[in-house]
Order: C-alpha cells, then structure tokens, then sequence
C-alpha cells in the first residue's frame, strides 16, 4: 500500500479548514472598485485540430526549462509529451509598468509550438509595483497582495500578451490560488482579478480559453461561483474550464486503501459545475504527481491515468514532473548529482536519468488514441480522404470562397505557423492549392480568413526572387504594359494579365485570394503537362496558374499543388503527398481513423 501522498506547500488539515471557509466567502470586495461591467464575450471554441491535439503532458517551470531546453525538448518528444504547462510569471514580464520584458517568454513559448506542444500558461506572481503591501511583496510571492490601482496596468498586460502569443490556446489564471493569503485564498479577491483576465483575453481572441484555478476543489470553486452570483447578479461566470490538482490531501481512500488522486473530490467538483449549468465546461488537471518509489510511481500513475481519461469531461491532464529536485521527488527523471533531498540546486551541468519503471510507463501510455471518423455536421466538413476535418472560419471560405475545384483537400488540421512576412503566428490550415489564415482581430470582416503567399514563398525558395522579394529571374523583372486593350497591368509589381490567365483570376477571386501577378507567363521546368513536358505558368502572391491543354486540344487554366510543395519542402508530406506520419508532431497527420459507415 502506497504511503499518502504529501505537498509540502500546504497540509491536509489546513486544506480542509480552508474549504470549510470558502463557501461562505461571497461578498464584494475589490469587485465594484476594478470594474465597469461583467459582460464577456461569448465562448468560442476556434481551437487548432490536427495531430498534435493530445491531451497529455508535463508541468514544468520556465527557469529549468530555459536552462536545459534542447533535453528538455529531446525528452518531452521521446516521452510523447502533447501538451506543456508552465508558470507565465507578470512579475518578470512587466517589471516595471508599461515595460514589458518578452525574451524568456518568446525564446519557450515559440520554441514549444513550432515544435509541435499544446502550451497551457498559468499566469501568476504580481511585481511590487503593482501590490498595495510592496515591503512583503518583494520579501516572498505568496504575501504579495494586489492594488486596484494596478488593474488597468493589469488588463493591459493581460491583452498584450494574448495578442503576442495567439498559439497559447490554454490561459490558467493564478497558481493554487488558496495558497496566496492577500491574493487568492479569499475568493471575491480572486474572482474580481479573474473578471478582468477573462474579459482581457476574450478581447483578443474569443476562442482562447480560461481556466479559474484550484487546489482544493469543489469548496473552493463553490465559493468562486457564489461571489459570482452575488457580484455580478447572474451566472455569468467569468471561466471556460477549472483547473484542478487533485493531490489527497485529506487522505481520502479508495479500493485499494489511501489514494494518490482526490477522485471523489474530481467527481464532487465534476457534479457542482453540472449544477451550476457548467456541465459544458471541462476539468483540466494541469498538475497531479506521485512521490513514491520508481516501481510504486509507475503503478500509481497507470492506475491513476487510467481513471482520468476515462472521464470525457477532463481534456488536460499535466503530469507534475519531469525532474526531481531538491525539495521534491516526483519525477520521472532523478538528477546527476542529485538534488533531493535538499542537496543542491540544478544547474547547466545537471544531468537528468529517466527512473525505470515509471519512465517507461509513462513513455509507452497511449497519448494519440484517435476517434473515429465523425459525423459531418453544419459547423464541420469532414474528409476521409485525407483525414481532415475544415471548421470555424475556415469552413466558411471553403465553402464560399473556392470549394474543391479551387482550394483543393485539407492536407492538414489547423495549427499556428509563423508568418513569414509578418513575423507573427496565425491560425492556419493547408489546402492542396492554399493556405489559409485566421486573423481574430477581423473578426465578423471579409479579412478574417486571408490566403498565404505561397507563391511568394515558392519563387523564393526557388531563386526567383530573392529573400527580400525582389525579381532575380528575367521573367519576374518588371515589364512595360501590354499594348492589349483587353490585358490589366499591375504597376504594383510590374506585370501584365491576360487571356485565360486574366479569366481565371478574375473567376477565382482576384486580389483578395490570388494576389497580385509576380512573373509573367514563361515555361516552368517545375510543372509538367500531360505530355510531361514543361507547362507555361503564372506565378501570383498566393497562387500558381498553370495552362494546360485537353484531349482535343482546349486550354484551360489549373492551380497548382503549391500547398503541397511547400509542406514537402517542411517535412511535412512525402513527395507522394502523404503525411509524414513518423513525426507524431506533424500537423499534417490524420485527424481521426477513417471507418467506412
């Protein structure tokens, strides 16, 4: 029988006391000073699909992460890692008001998701500047107490970095806030600063998703949705998921005699969001541990893992952790030298050794089950075909901008890629022929889905303009306008339109999905016809026009596969155009297992 488990940040008897006090906790405070009103704005699920969307991963901390990021990376992918927690401290964001200090937080978080992770931060600590008790504040996080005066400050912050990271799809707000006497422990000083991150987030992007956070559990959030209630005259609850970390704390027992996982406490917790009318709303479990023996640890956390995802209702599920440390031995991996107990501190030179068995067992847990092929329904396209489903926004513009003839198949799940134009990362889905991109701040606009520069891209990849954009090839230098009446003339870039070329841009959409001309015609030797020979093409921003010629001898214009070229070009499709499925980060991975119906 396994010993019971123990934290030592806080005690069972004073978690218990603690939630016997909450639920009385239900009078306004800071509230009716922070804010001007508690609408928010509607939930929105636009959340990435694909490969990638496993639901289980690893809580960890920036300041290790930083300092060992290539290992850290390395054994995240040999454990099968999907989704990373981390702190995403204001404290050394903004430490001083208006001045923001991103370099930590832009080395980890663009890192994470090129490589393929679901990020969910948990924003935490405040920065003396921003405390109404400064003295004890600077002495230790947990005293630190918030000032009104600092909510402005706040949501500013809370905004600029949701725009900044727009692929952190998971927001946690506060860390245990129990734990924090002046800022959390009472619930209407958590709930009136939760209001105003909920509120800042959702003005970035709806489809963003907060988490309110808990230790303690269904008393805790009991006590969160009274004060919600009585502050704001109705159930408009400022949260898209409970985050919880069902440490037993109070010793509860299960078949086997004490347990490692508050799962009455899950069920409980579980059961008042369904009676609140939250039964929408998921757990997210974004820290859970097991401090054992190796062989005790790999038992417990199979036992424990097991009877978490069963339960539809919980998607996050963050194993608390990588490494041991000094004051903790929960990981998967102990230290060389060795930290704990109490033994020193990691450090660059620290070497990290997997503990065998609960390494291995945790490696090899089923991470990537896939459902079957779901059921097509107004708000999703489904395609066997390559396994993809088209959804949101994206599935308005197929539908209405191009369809099939035009855009071609779904060649991945929606994702976030780095523009390479812009520098900033977007939503995106690829196509066959395109690339789409979603941009939130257009929302409701005709701009709220635009088209990659794929042939941009291409001719740059390909030498034909250089990597500022500039025509090196004699057939992307600008040329005088065609003396053709019926022919358009693009001063923009110097290039004619005409004939079918000018009838196919004008079919399909023009500017806002073909871009302007960036060559004139010419024979490509990278496109071949019919006849294998080499076809005459159009390269445009966004696009490539191929003249291809029938069997009686009639032109027509196609789109070429440049969607497909340029996810072979990342690795991401084999020149037969299928995924690269060795990669299990591969956005272009099937999306559910096709079963014919």
């Amino acid at each position: 029988m396994p010993r019971v488990p123990h934290k030592k940040r806080l005690s069972a008897l004073y978690l218990i006391l603690l939630a016997c006090s909450l639920i009385i906790q239900i009078t306004p405070t800071q509230a009716q000073v922070l804010e001007s009103t508690d609408s928010y704005s509607a939930f929105a699920a636009t959340m990435p699909t694909g490969g990638v969307g496993q639901r289980i991963g690893i809580a960890t901390h920036p300041w290790w992460l930083e300092m060992h990021l290539d290992t850290f990376i390395s054994n995240f992918k040999q454990l099968g890692v999907g989704v990373v927690r981390i702190p995403f401290e204001w404290k050394m964001i903004e430490p001083q008001p208006g001045q923001f200090d991103w370099r930590q937080s832009d080395k980890l978080l663009t890192r994470l998701n090129d490589e393929g992770f679901s990020v969910v931060l948990e924003f935490v600590t405040m920065p003396v500047w921003a405390s109404n008790n400064p003295a004890e504040c600077a002495k230790y996080d947990l005293n630190c107490a918030y000032s009104p005066l600092a909510s402005g400050y706040f949501e500013q912050m809370v905004e600029a970095s949701a725009r900044r990271y727009p692929f952190v799809r998971h927001w946690e707000f506060w860390n245990e806030p129990e734990q924090w006497p002046n800022a959390g422990r009472d619930v209407s000083v958590y709930g009136s600063w939760l209001k105003l991150f909920y509120r800042a987030i959702k003005r970035v992007d709806p489809g963003m998703l907060v988490a309110a956070c808990t230790v303690s559990g269904p008393e805790y959030i009991g006590g969160l949705y009274n004060y919600i209630e009585a502050s704001s005259g109705g159930k408009n609850y400022p949260w898209d998921a409970v985050a919880y970390h069902p440490y037993n704390l109070d010793g509860e027992t299960d078949e086997q005699g004490v347990s490692y996982l508050a799962k009455k406490r899950i069920e409980r917790l579980h059961q008042l969001m369904v009676e609140r009318g939250d039964s929408n709303k998921p757990i997210w479990i974004t820290e859970i541990g097991f401090q054992a023996p190796p062989p005790d640890q790999a038992r417990i956390f199979q036992a424990s893992f097991d009877w978490l995802t069963a339960r539809d209702y919980i998607t996050v599920i963050a194993l608390h952790m990588l490494h041991d440390w000094s004051e903790e031995a929960y990981g998967l991996m102990a230290t060389q030298p060795e930290t704990y107990p109490f033994r020193g501190d990691v450090t660059p030179a620290t070497k990290f050794v997997p503990k065998q068995p609960y390494f291995d067992t945790f490696k090899n847990y089923p991470k990537r089950v896939l459902p079957t092929t779901p059921a097509a329904n107004p708000e999703t396209l489904v395609f066997s075909e390559t396994g993809h489903t088209v959804r949101g926004s994206f599935r308005q513009a197929w539908l209405n901008r191009g369809g099939l003839a035009l855009f071609g198949f779904p060649k991945t799940g929606q994702f976030y890629e780095r523009n390479a134009a812009t520098g900033q990362y977007y939503l995106v889905q690829y196509f066959e022929r395109v690339r789409m991109e979603y941009h939130p701040d257009l929302q409701g606009t005709p701009y709220e889905v635009q088209f990659g520069l794929l042939g941009t891209e291409t001719m740059i990849g390909r030498g034909m303009l250089d990597q500022q954009g500039r025509p090196k090839a004699s057939y992307t230098l600008a040329q005088p306008p065609a003396a053709d009446p019926e022919s358009l003339f693009f001063p923009e870039t110097g290039h004619n339109l005409s004939g079918l070329f000018l009838a196919a841009w004008q079919k399909q959409g023009g500017l806002a999905i073909i871009g302007l001309p960036r060559s004139a015609v010419f024979e490509d030797k990278h496109s071949r016809g019919e006849d294998g020979g080499p076809l005459k093409v159009q390269y445009f921003e966004r696009a490539r026009m191929e003249l291809h010629s029938g069997p009686d001898g009639r032109k027509y214009i196609l789109f070429g596969l440049l969607s497909n070229q340029r996810l072979v070009e990342q690795g991401r499709l084999y020149p037969n155009h299928g995924p690269v499925s060795a990669n299990p980060y591969n956005p272009a991975n099937s999306e559910f297992v096709a079963v014919n119906r």
